[in-house]
């Protein structure tokens, strides 16, 4: 294990059910939010990517009551630390100062550092608590005032350049969404143009066998009116054509091969 991979493993981005969201400000029928993710994690992501063994925190106290987190990491040998400091905080105290300094202290090694590019993000807000899951949901409430609720956005979404296509749509619980969902995803990808949408399409529906076209596909095709089987296939070929980067060159090898067949009539 070197420290590339240590790097990235560490800066993979956290999934909307590592995310959590709370209020910023309110301002009636709409709040200002911001999202963080716990310590447990950040310890997670240190277990996951160096190993139990291979990272340790020590803490520190300055003057003015400020909590200094120092978070080490060891690769082949070789310790390095890199540290962060935070107040206590009004909800836990001490425990929340200490918390809030490990966190910042992982953002350091890149730990979740993606969270802070999100920008300003606004939701609506609603007397009716609404029916989604728990990590999206989020709760303003004031003294004297009714609880109000809303519902923050997907990380996936708004970040989806940061997650691979299978992450970015695991979180999809039905399956016919999440293979469309899937296929929209590697076309903004791969930039495939409007002109060379429907010949993309068609090559994905074609009977292919091993390397070589053998029948062609459908024309003017909608991938949502599939059926679900025929809808997995092309799919998952639309994956592996992005993965190896072959998607314009398949493209163009099958308007080769459509052209090769209408020359041989």
């Amino acid at each position: 294990m070197d420290w590339t991979k240590v790097s990235t493993g560490l800066r993979r981005p956290f999934g909307d059910e590592d995310v959590y969201w709370r209020i910023d400000r309110s301002f009636g029928a709409w709040a200002r939010v911001l999202c963080y993710v716990d310590a447990r994690a950040v310890m997670d992501r240190l277990d996951s990517v160096v190993g139990v063994g291979n990272w340790k925190d020590s803490y520190a106290e300055t003057t003015s009551g400020k909590n200094i987190c120092t978070l080490s990491i060891c690769v082949d040998g070789e310790w390095v630390s890199k540290s962060d400091g935070a107040g206590n905080t009004n909800i836990e105290g001490d425990k929340g100062g200490l918390s809030d300094a490990f966190k910042r202290a992982g953002v350091k090694w890149g730990i979740g550092r993606h969270l802070y590019s999100l920008g300003e993000t606004k939701i609506n807000l609603s007397p009716d608590r609404p029916d989604c899951a728990k990590h999206y949901l989020v709760l303003a409430t004031k003294r004297g005032d009714q609880t109000k609720y809303g519902v923050a956005p997907s990380v996936r979404q708004i970040q989806a350049d940061l997650f691979s296509v299978e992450e970015h749509v695991a979180h999809i619980p039905e399956a016919k969404e999440r293979r469309l969902s899937r296929l929209r995803m590697v076309m903004r990808r791969d930039r495939v143009s409007s002109e060379d949408a429907g010949t993309y399409l068609e090559a994905l529906t074609a009977i292919v066998r091993g390397e070589a076209w053998e029948q062609a596909g459908l024309q003017q095709c909608s991938p949502g009116e599939l059926p679900d089987n025929r809808l997995k296939v092309i799919s998952q070929r639309a994956v592996r054509w992005h993965e190896k980067g072959l998607t314009h060159q398949k493209i163009q090898e099958y308007r080769d091969w459509l052209a090769s067949r209408k020359g041989g009539e």
